[in-house]
């Protein structure tokens, strides 16, 4: 499975620059520099970690999150610690940061290595969101904060797909946080909400599903995957989902198995994700840098 997330520069003036990082061939992390304009990528600056650095490795199959919070790019996975020779392996996994340090976070059971990340625009409060359970009829949502470091379950959300992806934002207008996730449909919950919203009924089984939070536009953009593995994309006002609005993105189709990423910059929607047919993320192997595309959406 190809692991990445993306997340805006803010080192760079203009949200010119998206930082990429990937689950490297070693299970390590991977970095790349992408635009965040509408111009063509630079072919330099892409950095590996070595796969003796740290101890443990990004999972495969799992999926990675990242965010800007308090001045800092974080980057989050689920991990698993290297086993020395005859150690057995543990009941959970760890959900860590890999970047800029390596540190647990918080645990999850094995089957459940789906995460999403989102943050206020100034940073100065982010969350991480995870699936906790023993079993399908038991999964959980749970939130982490990053700032007080405690987790917080959330039982309104349930029926939620063995193998669902999680996609976050934060709605600086309303001051709320969003988690889209599959049950029965496609479904949001806003965070502190006594009920969930069915957003898109039909939807191919086991897909990823990636959204993003437009400042400037005041909305927020949900992708996710059709039956014919072409991107969609449906958007939300204040408080509405634009069903008229429902569009499919002229995007070359994703591959199975790969994680679907978005960061907004420059009026524009940034995807990033390994294209149908690469070859590149299938089985357990990672997909290196070259394999990504980077797909510039142009939103309104």
């Amino acid at each position: 499975m190809a692991t990445i997330a993306a997340v805006v520069n803010k080192a760079v003036a203009d949200d010119k620059s998206v930082l990429l990082f990937y689950r490297a061939q070693s299970g390590q992390l991977g970095l790349s520099l992408q635009s965040g304009t509408g111009q063509e990528d630079q072919l330099a600056g892409t950095w590996e970690t070595g796969s003796d650095d740290y101890e443990g490795y990004i999972m495969s199959p799992s999926h990675m999150a990242a965010t800007y919070y308090r001045g800092v790019h974080l980057v989050a996975a689920v991990t698993m610690p290297k086993l020395a020779a005859g150690e057995e392996e543990v009941a959970h996994r760890n959900i860590s940061l890999v970047s800029p340090v390596y540190q647990t976070l918080t645990t999850t059971t094995l089957d459940f290595n789906r995460i999403a990340m989102c943050a206020k625009p100034d940073g100065g409060e982010g969350w991480l969101y995870y699936y906790d359970g023993t079993n399908p009829d038991q999964r959980t949502l749970k939130e982490f904060s990053l700032m007080t470091g405690t987790s917080t379950t959330y039982d309104q959300v349930f029926s939620i797909k063995p193998s669902s992806s999680l996609a976050a934002w934060y709605n600086p207008d309303m001051k709320t946080r969003h988690v889209v996730f599959q049950g029965s449909s496609i479904t949001e919950y806003v965070v502190g909400e006594p009920q969930i919203i069915p957003v898109v009924a039909a939807y191919k089984a086991s897909i990823p599903i990636a959204a993003v939070y437009s400042s400037v536009i005041q909305k927020a953009y949900v992708y996710y995957i059709d039956a014919n593995n072409a991107i969609q994309r449906i958007s939300k006002d204040r408080s509405t989902w634009l069903t008229a609005e429902m569009s499919t993105v002229n995007a070359p189709p994703i591959a199975e198995g790969s994680q679907l990423t978005v960061v907004n910059a420059n009026r524009y929607n940034h995807l990033f994700y390994v294209p149908k047919d690469s070859g590149s993320s299938n089985g357990t192997n990672a997909a290196s840098f070259s394999s990504f595309t980077h797909f510039v959406d142009e939103i309104s």
